[in-house]
């Protein structure tokens, strides 16, 4: 990639309903909301665990994010009274995927947006008993989508990682492409997705990963500031009806330089109900 645009100001909290609502409104909290799960799918900044196969095979050997000392968005939205079905997975990207080492892949992986928003529907989806096919109902509003690993680096290419590169123009807005998808199908299903904007470029600290890990290349400061410009506005233009929520402002990090101390994902969680309480309101 070349130079990009400076990022972005922080932005609204959430989309169209919450741009009629005073800066001032406060929520009161929504009984129907705390009473149903939140589904919530993504990456390691939602769940800190790696997945495991049936065969009790898992990408890293199934280390979590610093060595399960980690607080996730699925457990810290619990801690704000929501009941919570999560299917995240740490290492996570839109797309299915193996496990890429330099010159191959290995046969375990991870599960991708869609793959996880179909096992968190299944979970809530009430069906006809005399006719499994017939959806009676599904006991979930809102879908949270926690940020993912696309383009970020290079064991999120899905190829083996020598022959993988920072992502193209093209390459970005094809991951977008995938996550917008998966909004609308949650939308179909009669959920309102939420997301979070990502965290500031100068919050996070790649090149600690970057030595942590050995992978064969991360995304710089700028690279990180352009996928999120590109990611926060096509959500903005495309999906009008979602909530955007910027819940990892002034984030703090963990010594790993990329994933957020307890205090910082508390606060994540707390922005994110504040912004569902919002837009009930606004119904």
């Amino acid at each position: 990639m070349s130079a990009f645009p400076t990022r972005r100001l922080a932005g609204a909290v959430a989309l169209s309903c919450l741009a009629t609502l005073s800066a001032t409104t406060t929520a009161s909290p929504v009984p129907t909301v705390a009473d149903q799960p939140i589904l919530v799918i993504g990456a390691s900044y939602a769940n800190g665990s790696l997945p495991f196969d049936d065969s009790l095979q898992a990408p890293f050997g199934g280390l979590a994010v610093n060595f399960g000392s980690y607080l996730g968005e699925g457990d810290a939205l619990v801690r704000q009274g929501m009941l919570v079905i999560n299917e995240a997975q740490a290492g996570a990207t839109s797309f299915d995927r193996d496990l890429c080492m330099g010159d191959g892949c290995l046969d375990v992986g991870w599960q991708g947006y869609a793959t996880q928003l179909t096992k968190a529907l299944a979970r809530v989806t009430v069906r006809n008993p005399a006719n499994p096919t017939e959806v009676l109902a599904v006991n979930a509003r809102y879908a949270y989508f926690s940020l993912v690993n696309d383009c970020l680096h290079s064991g999120a290419a899905g190829v083996p990682q020598g022959q993988s590169a920072p992502c193209s123009e093209a390459e970005i807005d094809a991951f977008v492409d995938r996550v917008i998808d998966v909004a609308v199908d949650a939308m179909d299903a009669g959920l309102v997705p939420v997301f979070s904007r990502y965290p500031d470029g100068d919050d996070v600290d790649l090149s600690i990963q970057a030595a942590m890990t050995g992978l064969t290349w991360y995304a710089d400061q700028a690279q990180w500031d352009h996928i999120a410009d590109v990611y926060e506005s096509r959500i903005e233009d495309e999906l009008p009806d979602a909530i955007l929520v910027d819940a990892w402002h002034g984030m703090n990090t963990l010594p790993d330089g990329l994933h957020p101390t307890p205090k910082s994902v508390n606060k994540a969680a707390k922005r994110i109900r504040q912004a569902i309480e919002e837009h009930e309101a606004c119904q």
